[in-house]
């Protein structure tokens, strides 16, 4: 379990995030959502430790994450940046490898065990027909894949995406979707996510949770926080809610 007790940030007289409590449960998908500016992807940094709190604010497991040394603290907790560097000349696999980084030995080799995760994760990822491609090469949607599948192969049981669909066409963010909601169902992970599409997030996340002006406005099951009005004002009331003929329910802006 990851838990949030009374996290505030500011810089300088801007106060980013307001008294944060929240728990995160194993084994569900949780998404993130709210205006720009709302303070989600500040969240998921704390959480990794990137950014410091002055007291003691997130536990993993019940202990301060700041009592972690980072290269331990990477062995629970995986996190895929919303803009990853795309400029360097590594192959789809050696990307893939700097994912053992916790567990290599000091001349950087990596063990029979760490070679079998990496190519079951491109398996499951249908990776292997770019195995030896460059980063650099690839489409947008073939390089979310291939930082997710890095992530995956530090193996943790936490996996933290900030945006992961936001260099994506519809069809692809779509197809990236339906694949973490597949990997969380193999390999039995907890999965945090800020979404910026409420259709993706609403149609994926077991939970939600809804952050404006750095204030956690409402946080729950996704059918009820959808059903909820705070939804709506949370985004001035720029969004309408409407069902299909089988009961499924879309937003769309008010035009």
């Amino acid at each position: 379990m990851i838990e949030i007790k009374n996290l505030n940030y500011q810089i300088g007289q801007k106060h980013i995030l307001k008294d944060i409590n929240y728990k995160f449960l194993q084994g569900k998908i949780y998404g993130i959502i709210g205006p720009n500016g709302a303070g989600k992807s500040t969240i998921l940094k704390h959480i990794m430790g990137m950014i410091s709190p002055s007291k003691s604010t997130i536990f993993y497991e019940g202990k301060d994450i700041k009592s972690f040394k980072v290269k331990d603290y990477a062995k629970h907790i995986s996190y895929v940046f919303q803009e990853n560097p795309r400029d360097l000349d590594f192959t789809v696999y050696e990307i893939l490898q700097m994912g053992r980084y916790t567990y290599m030995d000091l001349m950087g080799d990596l063990k029979e065990k760490d070679e079998t995760l990496i190519k079951q994760v491109m398996e499951d990822l249908n990776l292997e027909g770019i195995r030896d491609v460059s980063i650099k090469n690839l489409s947008g949607g073939e390089a979310q894949k291939v930082f997710i599948a890095r992530a995956l192969v530090q193996d943790t049981p936490y996996l933290l995406l900030d945006e992961p669909t936001s260099m994506l066409d519809i069809h692809n963010s779509v197809e990236l979707m339906h694949l973490i909601q597949q990997i969380k169902e193999k390999r039995n992970l907890t999965i945090i996510m800020v979404l910026h599409d409420l259709n993706l997030a609403f149609g994926t996340c077991d939970e939600m949770l809804i952050l404006k002006d750095g204030t956690l406005v409402i946080s729950g099951p996704t059918q009820e926080v959808l059903q909820n009005p705070i939804l709506q004002e949370t985004y001035n009331y720029k969004i309408h809610l409407i069902q299909d003929e089988t009961a499924t329910t879309y937003i769309v802006p008010v035009l």
